[in-house]
């Protein structure tokens, strides 16, 4: 499974609208099982009767010839690693051995089993695409449904084990390259017009607003009160006007410090080309600025999907599968990285 993984283009790899701030678009979908505790409460007992339903779904249900079930326990820490880089796995899954993920054989979706909720529907797709990832998900929920007896509540709609997903159990979000806000100093701006707007965004590490390849996850806050349109709208308003700031800020870049920014981009090329040895957040903010040079036109022999695949192709357990060994430390994994950045700007 891993290879084929490895061998595939990801959504990083399309060309979707406004792919040049909008890198993807994410839709999850949290489910739970009337009368069965949350994954955190359950018994072995419990665990089983999850596992039994995601195996009849695998078998069942009309994605039965492209689907299969992994059980997180049979799998090591260096390939469930792999899964987390690849945004197939949540952190939580990939440090927990209880879950499971159900995974479609294109990587077209995949289900998460016994995360925080029972099942977690997920898609992703390429660029700025809210209501086709939606409207896929939807008819993923809906199939799963005929075999997963939903929690609802007519009060508070699907119950799900984290009281901000309840209603819609509907978490949208998208990942927003800002190198032009990040330098700028325009983030701060960016966060108080979200805020405004009743969504939030953070840093791609997850934690307030830290992040490396100037790279922010936006995503709504509720979903209790609102329909999956309301918050599908909500989402498409506030990250349009985000791609309009970056893209605003982008144009005063060309406009007033063109040299000044030129410069910046060739001296961070010139250290991916002839480094020895980077760490994967050295390379992962040098990498976000060589893109900004191809989207603005300053670097032109270099394809923007390459640099996307760069900067998922240099996280550990990616490069582990490409040197096809496991690293002993941190600097064998950051010389292999800086050889491999080298030979795809070559």
């Amino acid at each position: 499974m891993f290879k084929e993984l490895l061998d595939k283009k990801g959504f990083w790899s399309q060309r979707g609208p406004y792919s040049d701030v909008v890198l993807s678009t994410r839709v999850r979908l949290g489910r739970n099982v009337q009368g069965v505790p949350f994954p955190h409460k359950q018994d072995e007992k419990d665990a089983d009767k999850i596992k039994s339903i995601a195996e009849t779904f695998i078998q069942n249900s009309q994605y039965n010839n492209c689907t299969a079930l992994y059980d997180l326990k049979e799998i090591d820490s260096n390939d469930k690693r792999f899964l987390r880089e690849r945004n197939i796995l949540t952190y939580e899954m990939e440090v927990s051995n209880n879950g499971f993920v159900i995974l479609d054989n294109n990587e077209n979706f995949s289900i998460l089993v016994n995360e925080e909720d029972h099942f977690r529907v997920q898609i992703i797709k390429s660029g700025f695409q809210l209501m086709e990832t939606y409207q896929f998900a939807d008819l993923i929920d809906d199939e799963l449904n005929k075999f997963v007896p939903y929690a609802f509540s007519d009060d508070f709609g699907y119950i799900t084990a984290c009281p901000s997903n309840l209603g819609t159990g509907l978490r949208i979000s998208t990942m927003l390259h800002l190198p032009a806000l990040s330098i700028s100093g325009g983030i701060p701006e960016v966060i108080r017009k979200t805020s405004e707007l009743g969504a939030k965004i953070s840093g791609s590490l997850g934690d307030g607003t830290k992040t490396f390849g100037n790279m922010y996850l936006l995503s709504n806050r509720i979903s209790l009160g609102l329909s999956e349109v309301d918050i599908i709208e909500e989402i498409d308003k506030i990250t349009s006007k985000v791609v309009e700031m970056e893209s605003l800020a982008r144009d005063n870049f060309i406009s007033q410090e063109d040299d000044k920014l030129k410069d910046m981009i060739w001296r961070y090329y010139g250290i991916l080309k002839y480094s020895r040895s980077i760490s994967y957040t050295e390379a992962m903010d040098y990498l976000s600025n060589i893109r900004l040079g191809i989207i603005l036109f300053i670097i032109k022999d270099i394809e923007l999907q390459e640099v996307n695949n760069m900067m998922i192709n240099i996280q550990w357990s990616h490069l582990q599968k490409i040197a096809n060994r496991i690293f002993s430390n941190s600097y064998e994994c950051d010389s292999f990285r800086s050889e491999y950045i080298r030979m795809n700007l070559a």
